[in-house]
């Protein structure tokens, strides 16, 4: 199993592609990732997604320089539609960790998205910014995803019943990076598709 291409992009981020059709899925990992992922998690993640609806999978890796990355990451993004002549594109967005905040931040800049799935992004800094790119992106359904346990499973209070537009739920036994639940965080992605 492989991704169709892989790209390194002048800002040091390294992007591994699945196409497919119009809708697109980003992917961005966790602080210090690569685009392939422990145990391939993110790779199988891309496979999953295309063998289930057809769509186009970008994974982003994040590097570990104090960047935003936001610019990096919309022009990867804007990047594929345009190279691959896509109309209409439908964006679906999830990221884990600090991908998490980083594709929050994205997509609050004004990337229209369709969904986006959020794992273990972490609540307890800056949480003004967050509650700041959910006020933005009210047309977007946004799913929080948090093991039980994770350090933030103890903010989730702060965002149950507080949006319309945002789900949180709950994993028993899943620590922040999944562990020994590769399988189960690799599922994670099917809430993109419903």
């Amino acid at each position: 199993m492989e991704f169709d291409a892989l790209l390194h992009t002048e800002s040091g981020i390294d992007v591994g592609v699945i196409k497919g059709n119009r809708s697109i899925v980003f992917i961005k990992v966790g602080l210090g990732g690569d685009c392939r992922g422990f145990e391939e998690k993110y790779l199988r993640m891309a496979h999953r997604l295309h063998a289930r609806s057809g769509c186009s999978v970008l994974v982003a890796s994040n590097p570990h320089d104090g960047q935003s990355h936001v610019a990096a990451d919309r022009a990867i993004i804007e990047g594929y539609i345009e190279q691959n002549g896509i109309t209409s594109p439908k964006l679906l967005v999830f990221g884990h960790s600090n991908g998490g905040v980083k594709a929050l931040e994205l997509c609050a800049t004004g990337l229209p998205t369709a969904r986006m799935v959020l794992v273990n992004m972490p609540l307890m800094i800056n949480f003004h910014k967050t509650k700041r790119y959910l006020s933005l992106l009210t047309s977007t359904k946004i799913a929080f995803v948090y093991g039980q346990l994770d350090p933030s499973f103890a903010y989730v209070p702060f965002l149950e019943n507080r949006y319309e537009h945002v789900t949180v739920s709950t994993v028993p036994g899943a620590d922040h990076n999944f562990k020994d639940m590769t399988d189960a965080f690799v599922a994670l992605c099917d809430a993109l598709l419903t």
